[in-house]
């Protein structure tokens, strides 16, 4: 267990861990785009941790940036905050930001675009909104 599941009580179990793997993680910090590597099991947290951008006394940066995944499916996914709440895209890029994807991980055009994820009674997630197609994007 990493010290910001301790902190925030949330369990990375093998299922977790599996759709970690699953997906690939981005962010934009400084106003750059950064993607991680592929097949990582661990939190964007451990992610920033690792990059030198925030520790385990100050994790603030999480409620400060926008952060992401590209699901399985290529699907993409923008939010904010560790409760992984929808940004507002009024004033916000998102063009950019998914062409530069789409550009660097060879994603399709049908591909969905959403924004925030929500934890369902059954344990599953799902987004809390789409913004349309990667194709509307580019």
């Amino acid at each position: 267990m990493d010290h910001f599941e301790k902190k925030y009580g949330v369990r990375e179990d093998e299922r977790v861990k599996e759709f970690h793997r699953n997906r690939r993680m981005f962010c934009i910090y400084k106003g750059e785009m950064f993607i991680a590597e592929p097949n990582l099991e661990y939190t964007h947290a451990v992610w920033f941790e690792k990059q030198g951008w925030m520790t385990k006394e100050d994790d603030s940066l999480i409620d400060n940036i926008i952060r992401g995944m590209v699901d399985k499916d290529g699907g993409i996914s923008f939010y904010i905050g560790y409760d992984m709440r929808t940004i507002d895209i009024l004033g916000f890029d998102l063009q950019k930001y998914v062409k530069e994807l789409v550009k660097e991980l060879n994603l399709k055009k049908d591909a969905k675009v959403f924004g925030g994820w929500k934890q369902l009674e059954d344990k599953t997630w799902q987004p809390i909104k789409e913004y349309g197609q990667v194709g509307d994007y580019v």
